[in-house]
Parts: C-alpha cells; sequence; structure tokens
C-alpha cells in the first residue's frame, strides 16, 4: 500500500505532499479526496496513473517496432504510431503531457510505500524530454537499502536485487542502452515478463520481485477532462479487465461461466428490474467472442437487451466493478470521480460495503458528499484546496479538527466550509451572457 506520494512540478501542482498514514504510522485502506472543480484530483489520480505508465514503456517500444516494421501498404508508419500512441504512451510523452507548463524546473515524483509491513520509496524525477534521477529503496536483506541509485553521470544497481552476477551484468548492460528514455524498472519489467526469456525472472531476490508485483498491480482509472477515461488494470488472470465485450480462448470458457455467474448476482443486488445478465456467445476457431446482455422486465415484458444500450450510469457501473474486486483481493486501486452517473445512494452503499471488504487500498476521488455521512471512518477524508500564493495542499478532515466528535455531521461542516475545498457562491447573470453574444432576449 502506498503511505505518502510527493510531487513538484506535477501539472498544477509545485511542491506537494499526499499523506496516506493513519495515527499508527500504517497507510489508510481507503481514501475519499474532496475539493472543488477544477483545484487538481485528477491531476493528483494522474500520478499514479504515469508510475504506471512508466513502467510499460518498455512494452511501448516492443510493439511499435513490430507494428511499424510489418510496413503495411494500407497505413503509413506515421498513422501506425499515432494510433499506438493514443493507448500506449513513451516516456517522452509522459512527460510532455504531466509536467507543469512553462516550468524550466524538474518534474519529480516520490512514492513512499508499505509492504510487508516493511517502507520502501520510489523516486522519479525528469526533465523536459528524460529520467534524469531514479532511485528505490527497499530491504534488501534484513535492512533497508538502496536497490538503485541511477543519474546520468552515475549507475548503482546493488547486485542483491540478482540472485546470480549473470543476470546482474544483463540487466547493467540494459540500464546502459536504455535508462533514461526507460527507466529501470521498466527495463526490469518488460526483462522479467518476456516468455521467450524466464531467466531473469528467476533471477530476482524474493524482496524484490515482491515489489515489482505490488507496481504492476496497481489499477488507476483517471479522467482527462473531457477526453475519453484511462485505465489500467493489474488483474489476477480469472477477472476480466473488459466485463462487457470481448474475446477468450475457448479452453477458458469456464472462466467466462464464473464471470456471468458473478455479475448475476452484482447486478441483481444492485438493480430490481434486472431477472438476469447472460453473455451472448459467437464461437469461431479457438476463440469465443463475448457479448454482455441483460434479462429485463420493460413495459410488462421480460425482454432482451444488449448491455451498450444500458444507461451511462449502469455502464459506469459495470467499468469500475474490476477496479471494486482487485482492491478487495489484496491490490491498489486509484479510481478518479467514483460517484460519475451513478446515484449517490448506491455510491454510498458500495464505497461502505468495499471499506468493509477492503484488503487492498482504495484512494478515489469524489463529489459525492452524502458519503460524508456514512459509517466510512473520518479519517480516511480528505480535502484538496488552493492556498493564497498559488500552491495546492491535501490534508485529512482531522487537521482541521482532530477531535471530531461521533455524532458530528462531517457532511454539514464540510458544506460550511470547516474544512475548506468548497466552491464559492456565485450568480450568474445569464441575460448578460447572451446579450455580450449580441442576442437578445425571446420575444
Amino acid at each position: 500500500m502506498f503511505e505518502y506520494v510527493k510531487l513538484k512540478n506535477f501539472k498544477s501542482f509545485g511542491d506537494v505532499e499526499f499523506n496516506l498514514l493513519d495515527r499508527k504510522g500504517n497507510p489508510k485502506k481507503l481514501i475519499l479526496l474532496y475539493g472543488e472543480n477544477g483545484i487538481g484530483k485528477s491531476n493528483l489520480a494522474s500520478a499514479f496513473f504515469m508510475l504506471s505508465e512508466t513502467l510499460r514503456t518498455m512494452d511501448v517500444r516492443d510493439i511499435m517496432q513490430s507494428f511499424l516494421s510489418e510496413n503495411p501498404e494500407s497505413m503509413s508508419d506515421e498513422m501506425f504510431a499515432r494510433i499506438i500512441k493514443m493507448r500506449y504512451k513513451d516516456l517522452e510523452t509522459l512527460i510532455r503531457e504531466n509536467k507543469m507548463v512553462s516550468s524550466s524546473d524538474t518534474m519529480y515524483l516520490e512514492f513512499g510505500f508499505k509492504l510487508k509491513d516493511k517502507s520502501g520509496k520510489y523516486i522519479l524525477e525528469t526533465n523536459d524530454s528524460q529520467i534524469i534521477h531514479e532511485r528505490l529503496e527497499y530491504v534488501l536483506t534484513k535492512n533497508k537499502g538502496i536497490y538503485f541509485d541511477i543519474t546520468p553521470s552515475k549507475t548503482n544497481i546493488s547486485t542483491k536485487i540478482f540472485l546470480g552476477k549473470t543476470a546482474y551484468q544483463e540487466i547493467k548492460q540494459a540500464c546502459v542502452k536504455y535508462w533514461g528514455k526507460h527507466s529501470l524498472l521498466s527495463i526490469l519489467m518488460h526483462e522479467s515478463d518476456d516468455k521467450a526469456d524466464e531467466y531473469i525472472k528467476e533471477q530476482l531476490a524474493d524482496n524484490f520481485d515482491c515489489i515489482l508485483e505490488f507496481l504492476s498491480r496497481i489499477s488507476c482509472k483517471v479522467k482527462f477532462g473531457s477526453r475519453q477515461e484511462r485505465g489500467i488494470i493489474g488483474l489476477p488472470h480469472e477477472i476480466f479487465g473488459d466485463f462487457d465485450e470481448g474475446d477468450v480462448y475457448q479452453d477458458e470458457e469456464h472462466l467466462l461461466d464464473k464471470t456471468e455467474k458473478m455479475l448475476n448476482e452484482f447486478f441483481k443486488h444492485t438493480y430490481r428490474d434486472v431477472e438476469k445478465v447472460f453473455y451472448k456467445r459467437t464461437f469461431k476457431e479457438n476463440n469465443i467472442h463475448y457479448q454482455l446482455m441483460q434479462t429485463k422486465m420493460i413495459a410488462g415484458k421480460l425482454r432482451d437487451i444488449e448491455f451498450s444500450m444500458e444507461s451511462t450510469g449502469t455502464q459506469s457501473l459495470l467499468q469500475l466493478l474490476p477496479f471494486m474486486l482487485v482492491v478487495v483481493k489484496g491490490s491498489t486501486a486509484v479510481i478518479d470521480e467514483f460517484d460519475t452517473g451513478v446515484h449517490d445512494l448506491l455510491v454510498k452503499s458500495l464505497v461502505q460495503s468495499l471499506y468493509n471488504n477492503l484488503s487492498g487500498q482504495l484512494i478515489m476521488t469524489t463529489h459525492s458528499t452524502l458519503l460524508m455521512e456514512s459509517n466510512i471512518p473520518k479519517e480516511c477524508i480528505y480535502v484538496i484546496t488552493e492556498l493564497p500564493e498559488g500552491e495546492k495542499e491535501i490534508k485529512c478532515i482531522t487537521h482541521y479538527d482532530n477531535k471530531i466528535h461521533i455524532n458530528t455531521n462531517i457532511r454539514n461542516q464540510y458544506m460550511n466550509g470547516t474544512y475548506k475545498g468548497i466552491p464559492e457562491p456565485t450568480s450568474i447573470d445569464f441575460h448578460s451572457l447572451l446579450s455580450t453574444l449580441g442576442i437578445g432576449e425571446k420575444q
């Protein structure tokens, strides 16, 4: 789980720290982040998203090279590159999208984490185009130490990451070749996931393998303004990333059967008019194409409809489900605007149920103040505000009142400005807006 995040020159954050520890010094398993529109909640979620994306840049390199080497006649290399970059980002693109606009200073991200009751931290610092510092600290064998500390002028990699010298030499050579445009974590993760060569993975020390597993299973669902949401889901094999439609091998049909059964249980508890959900299956060669369907009572008759015809809120709920499942299983998920399109009362019951079942960590941004009236502990509630000089501050509401009484209506306190982070009341003359456009009132 994450203990804290420090950001400098990242999007709208000049210098900010997000502390996720409870009073006993343990990471909180649930974080609800509030704040007015445009204050930076999505930007904070983007920091976790960028961390996840930097772990995949070596995979992106392979995909790009494979795709472009085919040189199909129907499409140019540049067009292929644009298609790939819509979903997979190289490091320079990630920096350009996340580094503070018009800042000449470096971008700095630091993530504190706790695994097996031991704390560690990962630092990533970039200029405008590449990494200039990367550092990882955690327990090497018995005591905390430095796994690696790399800058353009030095490359310190601990031999204790590996069980043998050969693997150490191979990774050090790869670092000389690729580091800067790729992080060492990306290089290591790529090499350890290489199906053609299991040697590197087998040579990783247990503690380091634990770090890679933790980072690779971070799931992020982040909104970028009006652009499509993006998600990275560190899923176990048994949980599909796409519940609505996709393909599986025929010998994995049992997973489809189990998923269908699970979705029936979920939606019958969520919606009264759902009779059942099922997968329409199309068999082709060794694959099964599946499409989610629903049987609902509509105008007094049970009717089968494609799930794609459902409401925006119901589809949002289905997209959220994999993220909810992974945090119950023990991973970390970051969900931006959890409540989008979903009824307040349903959001309240879902988050309360999640809190009661969490074994992992859920960090979510929300506007649903109704959650403040649930049984979720006050220590889980954070607010992001803007200081007079333009810097941002992220504080748990106990920072403003560390002795909040059990009967205190936190929602009312928040709405009254006790914990800050609320929009200022305003009155807009819409007739004036029309007049500015040269449009008179309707006659």
